[in-house]
């Protein structure tokens, strides 16, 4: 039977289960009675069933207050982004004062735990189907391993320690159940991203486009041993997606940011794979949240001017596609803005208006917005194009991880290959003797807004290779022009060991559980 594409994703027959979750009104996600004309225990049937079920759990992928939206405002934490926008909550939690009341804090929790659901019914009922094809069988395990293993480490880098919930919870209805320890909740992901592994095929063909591969499981991987510095199987699967052509670097960085250029891109090794609406493709928030406010978005991210001085002299093509300053332009965006006077300032000899787009006014925090996931529709109205894909996992990550295993296994110069590799696609010298302070840059730059920077720095911090005090305490900044002059935007934040490595456990999640999970240390 033909498979059926990620497009069927808002109409699959799971969509009478899902509308609850993507609109945020479910509460207790793992312990549902489920409404609609299926049930879990009569829905999966036959290969169908299968397809659409495994596509069920990729959707929660769009939603806004999980991979969509809300947990981007983690990386806010960083120096590289400064929180704008109406939600309290992300400021408090940007300046290191995370609660257990606080709504983001709250709602990350539900949704990763209903992609885990999801995930875990698959994998009890998929090996029941009594007939279907069984390569397709086995690319739905792994499918289903893989989501599983995604959302459960982004809960431990988020919390540390969280509840378990396997298959075997679900057959015993057996869902309240004291946290493990982050040992144990990495190690179940090692276990399902090995399982996923070797299930996933390398490659798709076009009808199945945005569905996990072998090398996302392998990037996984390496991301995970890195975590735990398990620095030699970091490289060992690291290399494996390095040394297959089916995940080798785009040729140019910006492909794996434009619209059109990303359903073919070999660099893109997982996504969340939306689409405008006449493609029967849902729409991915992000760009919502990511694209200027004089241009339809809500602007909630807003890059440092810390961040803007990072990128070096010749570092042009990136930086050119990771920020928008105020006076630049963007193709097809033809919105129609007042300029004011601060405005009219920043458009300097060189930087004109352009048939191409409209320039950005100075509506932003810092000066600055980013790029990565802003596009505007070809067609002239300066709507936001919803075919802009968000990369979640690319190829030039893991290149960069193993180049850092590398140099902390052998010293400086052990990673320059795969460095060099990035920052020649960048348009840039190739450095010689690299150690760690040149990869800890080089990740910065490349990967920036990509949700990645604070995950960095505090793995980094617990292995003393930074020290995160020197980071966190330095003020963010605006442009240096007008009419932000470098003022101080955020001012100097303390860390405190080791309750920042972690957010509190919601205090939400501690009451439904009549004590059975506990509070992080510290909170």
């Amino acid at each position: 039977m033909q498979t059926k594409t990620i497009k069927y994703l808002i109409y699959s027959s799971l969509s009478i289960l899902s509308i609850c979750v993507l609109y945020g009104c479910i509460k207790k996600p793992l312990n549902q009675s489920p409404t609609g004309e299926y049930t879990t225990a009569n829905y999966w049937r036959n290969q169908n069933d299968v397809i659409t079920g495994v596509l069920g759990i990729y959707s929660i992928l769009f939603t806004e207050d999980w991979i969509g939206h809300d947990l981007y405002a983690f990386d806010d934490q960083s120096d590289d982004i400064c929180v704008d926008g109406d939600h309290p909550d992300f400021k408090v939690i940007e300046r290191l004062n995370a609660d257990a009341t606080q709504q983001l804090v709250y709602i990350t929790w539900p949704f990763a735990y209903e992609q885990i659901a999801r995930a875990n019914n698959a994998l009890i009922y998929i090996p029941k189907v009594p007939v279907m094809d069984d390569s397709i069988r086995s690319r739905s395990m792994g499918e289903a391993y893989f989501l599983r293993a995604y959302a459960y480490y982004i809960l431990s880098n988020i919390y540390g320690e969280v509840p378990i919930i396997r298959e075997s919870n679900v057959l015993a209805g057996n869902y309240n159940v004291a946290k493990s320890s982050v040992d144990s909740v990495r190690a179940l992901v090692e276990s399902d991203l090995l399982n996923a592994a070797s299930m996933l095929p390398e490659t798709y063909g076009a009808a199945d486009k945005g569905r996990v591969s072998k090398g996302a499981a392998w990037g996984m991987l390496t991301k995970l041993y890195m975590t735990e510095d398990k620095l030699q199987d970091a490289i060992t699967y690291g290399s494996m997606v390095i040394n297959d052509p089916n995940y080798a670097l785009a040729t140019n960085y910006t492909d794996n940011f434009t619209s059109g250029k990303q359903e073919n891109n070999t660099e893109i090794l997982f996504a969340v794979w939306n689409g405008n609406s006449e493609l029967n493709l849902p729409n991915s928030p992000i760009s919502i949240y990511y694209s200027p406010r004089p241009w339809q978005g809500w602007g909630f991210h807003h890059p440092t001017e810390n961040y803007a001085e990072a990128f070096e002299p010749g570092d042009s093509i990136r930086k050119r596609a990771t920020l928008i300053s105020v006076g630049d332009s963007i193709p097809n965006q033809t919105n129609l803005a007042t300029i004011g006077t601060a405005d009219a300032y920043q458009m300097f000899a060189g930087r004109v208006g352009q048939s191409t787009g409209r320039l950005l006014p100075s509506m932003t925090t810092t000066g600055y917005y980013i790029r990565k996931y802003t596009a505007y529709l070809s067609n002239g109205d300066g709507g936001i194009d919803f075919n802009l894909k968000q990369p979640l996992l690319r190829s030039s990550d893991i290149f960069l991880l193993v180049a850092e295993a590398k140099i902390r296994l052998s010293g400086a110069g052990a990673g320059d290959a795969e460095l060099n590799a990035v920052r020649t696609r960048a348009g840039l010298f190739a450095l010689s003797g690299a150690g760690m302070p040149e990869l800890i840059h080089e990740r910065r730059v490349e990967l920036g807004g990509e949700n990645i920077r604070w995950q960095d720095l505090l793995r980094w911090d617990k292995d003393q290779l930074i020290d995160i005090d020197t980071i966190v305490g330095k003020p963010k900044t605006g442009s240096p022009l007008a009419p932000y002059f470098g003022d101080t935007i955020i001012p100097s934040r303390t860390f405190t060991r080791p309750k920042n490595y972690y957010m509190p456990i919601p205090q939400e999640i501690i009451d439904e559980s009549k004590g059975v999970i506990l509070q992080n240390d510290k909170y």
